[in-house]
């Protein structure tokens, strides 16, 4: 017996008389880009990063699902080095430092959207501005597209698959 959710992305994915890629560690051969570790041996450090659920495809009529993420060293110290690295990102983010100064705010209803406040809006208008400037002077033209697709543009893109949680 296979593994229904990896049958279903071979046939979905996969054209007929092509190829893909298995990777094999101990009894685990599992379909992905890969490489596996040749050993799980090899892994000395481990932290779990973070978790979602979602639903197969991203689809609600499928099943839940359960995504873990993690990070492996072959040493501690390595797994430390990054630790730190990880907190001091958090400290540049640049979401955060934008907040902090009142520049944006972000909403549930559009988690991935910044709301602009007023001087980060006066911020944003400049920066379009000199924007749109350099690019007459350099005869580009300007078209806008909207801010909101159907779905069905970030499932064939693959960003839904992705980052749909962060959507």
């Amino acid at each position: 017996s296979g593994n229904p959710f990896k049958e279903q992305i071979i046939n979905i994915k996969v054209p007929d008389g092509t190829r893909t890629t298995v990777y094999r560690c101990g009894d685990l051969v599992d379909l992905c880009r890969g490489p596996h570790l040749p050993s799980t041996g090899r892994v000395k450090a481990f932290a779990a990063t973070r978790h979602s659920a979602t639903n197969w495809l991203g689809d609600t009529e499928n099943d839940s699902l359960q995504r873990m993420y993690g990070v492996s060293f072959p040493d501690k110290k390595m797994l430390k080095e990054w630790k730190e690295n990880q907190e001091k990102a958090k400290e540049r983010d640049h979401r955060r430092i934008a907040m902090k100064q009142d520049l944006i705010m972000f909403h549930e209803l559009s988690p991935g959207s910044a709301f602009w406040l007023p001087h980060g809006a006066r911020i944003y208008n400049n920066l379009i501005e000199f924007i749109r400037m350099h690019l007459w002077k350099r005869g580009y033209d300007e078209i806008i597209t909207p801010n909101i697709y159907n779905l069905d543009l970030w499932h064939q893109s693959g960003h839904a698959m992705h980052y749909k949680d962060a959507m």
